[in-house]
């Protein structure tokens, strides 16, 4: 078939597209190499370095470029010792999200945190450090150290005491008290700085070699919950005092000349028993000592324009005293022996350490209790309630009575402070946030104190500058139903502003803190660290968290000795043995936000 002639110049056209586009491609990769020659920065050009955003990006900003070379000083001393286990919980925390949604409570979609976030985190840390501490002076019939042959009357005691129920129930219920075992928990401390205590409290505590760093104090009863809550109290239910100087390692310190040990258990509450001691002055006194005087404190009260504090304080429950605690060979100055509220504490067990009231206690809250001091701008506080709302106290601790109490059951006459701004919500969320319970959270209401407070150095996301806060423990424990999760506690750290109305700037989570590690087992000498309280575990409705206890209360924080970035947090496990751990205070931050 022929082809009309008309028809051919198409036919060429069309097949000279694919050149004309195959030379126009080539030329558009030629001007790009070009381009890229001419107008790429060569790698030594610094205007690489230049933000987009730069208006003039052959000129830089010389205040940007000045400050890889000339690093601020502060900067680098904020930088110190960073905890990659802050960072671990940084990111545990707040970097993770969950699919399932809580909009209905929280209208967030962060992940639910487990409550042993913190323990498990802490535990693999090289930086950590841990102790279960204990007192030598008591003596071995008031322990569960296996005796099978007793001799000179003491009493015998299993191979398996310290996991034995049978012999935990029948030991509290012995006829002679003295047979009765004795248990260590809820302690604190009191570092012996020389910049925050006068010369009038550490010359009676004065050691050759400068031996003691720290007083500890520490809750000795008959009772404990190393099985778990719920059994009862024994029939002679009692409290002691357990005190004792510490060394830098938390050990308890020897005196260098006699060789004994420098720690005391003292029946505080027999003593004032016997003082004729009552609360109030319409008060009967009873057959028997009343445990009004349980779970300790040791202050260093400061006031005025006193640059040191120059008065002790003890504070029990709602009670408060001004004491004196020194060696017993101490030559130092004693109150005058003829005042009529003058009392010389005799110890129970141990004699290097001699405890002595200035004054019959002072109540200064009716059924007070978990009452925390701290001190800001030459001022003393007690807290009363660490939120909900965060409320505060104004008391002179170094003039008694504390509170005039004469026809009065609550503050009265002292000046109340309570925080105005809202709290703010939980850094992150738990199980008990997002799982109900008849349409109710499982906790109580309301925080309770733990301990407070130590200084914490705090930058808000939306803001460069920085400021000091204060930061503390609280926390709360299961509703009395269900039954089975009673007596379980969790706590939480929380921030605040150091001075009037004391707001709350932040707070964190609930988590809890955990049981001692092994290596802390294999070092202590209290052989309840060994036992059953490891066993009873926190557990809320199906979950059973393995590396927290039950019960952990936490009564102590301090910044370590010599060492203002890190902090002793001491707490009871289980109400039957006590933990001391050391922490950062970056790692308490980043409990509190995102950094």
């Amino acid at each position: 078939m022929r082809v009309s002639s008309s028809k051919r110049p198409q036919r060429r056209a069309a097949s000279a597209l694919p050149i004309i586009f195959v030379t126009l491609l080539a030329l558009n990769f030629v001007i790009f190499v070009v381009n890229v020659w001419v107008f790429l920065p060569k790698p030594a050009d610094k205007s690489i370095s230049v933000p987009i955003r730069q208006k003039k990006p052959h000129q830089p900003d010389p205040s940007a470029q000045k400050k890889p070379h000339q690093p601020d000083p502060s900067a680098q001393k904020k930088l110190h010792r960073p905890d990659p286990s802050a960072a671990a919980l940084r990111e545990a925390i707040y970097n993770t999200r969950d699919k399932v949604i809580r909009e209905a409570i929280y209208n967030t979609r962060d992940k639910v945190i487990p409550y042993d976030v913190v323990p498990k985190i802490l535990h693999q840390s090289d930086s950590f450090h841990g102790v279960v501490p204990h007192l030598p002076s008591i003596p071995a019939r008031r322990r569960m150290i296996p005796n099978t042959t007793p001799q000179n009357g003491d009493p015998y005691v299993p191979l398996d005491a310290v996991n034995n129920l049978d012999y935990f129930l029948g030991s509290r219920e012995k006829e002679i008290e003295e047979h009765q075992p004795l248990y260590l928990y809820n302690p604190m401390l009191v570092p012996l700085d020389d910049q925050v205590l006068s010369s009038t409290i550490l010359d009676g505590l004065s050691i050759d070699q400068n031996l003691a760093a720290y007083i500890g104090v520490y809750r000795v009863s008959n009772f404990a919950n190393c099985h778990g809550p719920g059994l009862g109290v024994p029939k002679t239910y009692s409290n002691f005092l357990g005190l004792a100087l510490l060394d830098q390692e938390l050990n308890v310190v020897k005196d260098p000349v006699s060789g004994q040990y420098l720690d005391a258990v003292i029946d505080i509450n027999r003593h004032l028993w016997e003082a004729r001691w009552t609360p109030t002055r319409r008060h009967k006194m009873h057959i028997r000592p009343k445990q009004f005087m349980q779970d300790c404190q040791i202050i260093p009260a400061r006031s005025g324009e006193r640059e040191k504090s120059t008065q002790l304080v003890l504070i029990c429950n709602e009670y408060g005293t001004p004491i004196q605690l020194k060696l017993s060979s101490s030559t130092s100055s004693t109150p005058d022996e003829n005042e009529d509220n003058f009392i010389s504490f005799t110890n129970m067990y141990g004699n290097g350490l001699q405890l002595i009231a200035e004054q019959q206690p002072n109540m200064i809250l009716y059924a007070g209790k978990n009452l925390h001091y701290f001190s800001n701008n030459n001022q003393s506080f007690l807290e009363i309630w660490p939120g909900g709302p965060h409320e505060v106290a104004v008391i002179d601790f170094t003039k008694y009575p504390y509170v005039d109490r004469e026809g009065m059951t609550g503050f009265e006459q002292i000046e109340q402070i309570k925080a105005l701004k809202t709290e703010p919500n939980a850094t992150f969320i738990t199980k008990t946030d997002v799982k109900l319970y008849k349409n109710r959270t499982m906790l109580i209401v309301r925080d309770s104190g733990s301990t407070c407070c130590v200084k914490i150095k705090w930058k808000a996301h939306d803001s460069d500058k920085e400021r000091e806060l204060l930061l503390g423990f609280s926390h709360r424990k299961t509703r009395p139903t269900p039954k089975r999760f009673t007596y379980s506690y969790v706590s939480r750290v929380y921030a605040f502003e150091p001075n009037a109305p004391f707001d709350i700037v932040a707070r964190s989570g609930f988590f809890c803190l955990g049981f001692a590690t092994d290596n802390e087992k294999n070092m202590s000498q209290n052989e309840q660290v060994r036992g059953a309280a490891d066993k009873h575990k926190l557990k809320l409705w199906k979950q059973v968290f393995v590396v927290c206890p039950r019960i952990h209360f936490v009564t102590g924080i301090t910044e370590k000795y010599g060492d203002e970035e890190t902090v002793i947090i001491s707490y009871g496990v289980n109400d039957c043995y006590p933990r001391m751990i050391e922490v950062s205070k970056e790692f308490l931050v980043s409990l509190l936000k995102p950094l």
